[in-house]
């Protein structure tokens, strides 16, 4: 780590949580320990439009004192890609970054304030992410999160390859430290700005909204987590507790093999983290100067090279803990919507999806109100599992509508021509091994599409 250049307190940090894995210090959560925060702690979005419009008021005159940053350092591997995420096309051929620019450059149009984007990048995808910073047509700050060795799950030794695959980015949570450590931090106080807004570089929903900045200021919180309404889909996520007197989240990794069922009751738990963040860079500024930033230890399982390895993280939001002033805010679903698989990807693309004035991703207002908010969409690994593929399976996938979709299952070697109409519930299955091909301008409705037969659903 020192080789790498890696600072000393990031070396420190790492060796502690190494320590406590080896010596097996018990990180699990009773959940009897923990209970839902109150209304005072877990504030609803307001119903009122002139409260909105209000604490919007509030929040615009606030805007020149805040800096969005966008975490960055991430590759598409969960799509089966290798590529920074960031760089990826996501709608009407921009990328995740053009995209994050447009709304920055909607904010500077709608209010008049050039508020700084910031990227934390990763050793994967800062080089590549440098390559295509220029194009943006604004500024952009980055920065790189440090790394640590991945190690080997049955020994805790470093993993050896050889290669880059030694290493990893520690999560999230390393964000606060790493400002402080690149100096950033301590520059954006010093110019005046007060508010951080971070979420993930891949949640185009995630915009700016000066009325949550007003309503931070109103109720003087210090560090405020968006939340959202749990489904089935979310069982596995983050959600809000409160534990010793302090709001905090609980993630499933700190939550014991026996109790993970009911860490997943979505009544007992009925919401969960996004990963959109507010913090009050003065209170990061103070945590860190006095030490009380602790985060609990998250092992990370993969496989790589053929060898079983665990890395080491931390996740930002579980900072929540050591700010005093902290509360959670339920949001609608309209600002959460990731693209962790090359399902999300092909929903994003298609018109089931609309980028508004304002850049923001939204569920397209001719999708009828009795469908889901966006189409459940599966692919089979041998239909799609990269979205480098996406090329070889569809002529156009934003040709592919599915405004009316409920649902769309693919497997096998299927290839849409342009122009093609799912509605309702849709499944297509080649089964013979050969390529079948869905016409040009073809409605599929409620039906079971293969080469083999027809059947209604």
């Amino acid at each position: 780590m020192l080789a790498r250049h890696v600072p000393e307190l990031v070396i420190d940090n790492f060796l502690a949580m190494l320590r406590d894995i080896a010596n097996g210090v018990d990180a699990y959560v009773p959940l009897d320990s923990v209970s839902d925060p109150d209304e005072s702690r877990l504030l609803n979005t307001p119903d009122d439009p002139a409260q909105i419009h209000e604490l919007g008021k509030t929040g615009e005159g606030l805007l020149e004192r805040v800096v969005l940053i966008k975490l960055n350092g991430g590759r598409s591997t969960t799509m089966g890609g290798d590529v920074p995420k960031g760089i990826l096309a996501a709608k009407s051929g921009r990328s995740y970054l053009e995209i994050v620019a447009g709304q920055v450059k909607a904010v500077e149009k709608q209010w008049g304030v050039r508020v700084p984007l910031v990227l934390m990048n990763s050793f994967f995808t800062h080089d590549a992410t440098l390559g295509v910073i220029g194009k943006l047509e604004i500024p952009v700050i980055t920065f790189v999160q440090n790394q640590v060795p991945r190690l080997v799950a049955d020994t805790l030794a470093p993993l050896q390859t050889g290669t880059e695959e030694d290493w990893a980015p520690p999560g999230h949570g390393d964000v606060y430290q790493t400002l402080r450590l690149s100096g950033l931090l301590d520059e954006f106080i010093s110019s005046g700005r007060r508010w951080a807004f971070i979420s993930n570089v891949d949640n185009l929903a995630a915009t700016l909204e000066p009325w949550i900045l007003g309503l931070i200021d109103h109720h003087g919180i210090d560090f405020l987590i968006e939340v959202t309404d749990r489904t089935e889909s979310d069982r596995k996520g983050g959600t809000l507790v409160m534990r010793s007197g302090r709001l905090d989240l609980l993630e499933i990794a700190q939550v014991s093999p026996e109790d993970k069922d009911a860490f997943m009751d979505l009544e007992r738990f009925p919401v969960f983290n996004t990963n959109n963040v507010w913090v009050d860079l003065w209170a990061v500024a103070k945590a860190l100067d006095l030490g009380e930033l602790k985060f609990p230890i998250i092992q990370n399982s993969k496989v790589v090279a053929g060898a079983g390895v665990i890395q080491l993280e931390t996740a930002m939001g579980a900072a929540i803990g050591c700010f005093p002033a902290a509360s959670g805010l339920r949001v609608s679903r309209d600002r959460f919507f990731p693209t962790k698989k090359v399902e999300d990807l092909f929903v994003l693309q298609s018109d089931a999806c609309i980028l508004d004035a304002m850049d923001r991703i939204r569920s397209n207002p001719l999708r009828p109100s009795d469908l889901p908010l966006r189409p459940e969409v599966i692919f089979g690994s041998d239909f799609l599992a990269s979205p480098l593929e996406i090329q070889f399976r569809f002529e156009d996938p934003s040709s592919i509508s599915m405004v009316k979709a409920e649902s769309l299952e693919v497997q096998g070697p299927v290839f849409f021509e342009r122009d093609v109409t799912i509605e309702g519930r849709v499944r297509v299955i080649a089964g013979s091994g050969h390529t079948y091909p869905i016409r040009k301008g073809s409605t599929l409705r409620d039906a079971l599409y293969s080469d083999e037969a027809h059947t209604d659903l």
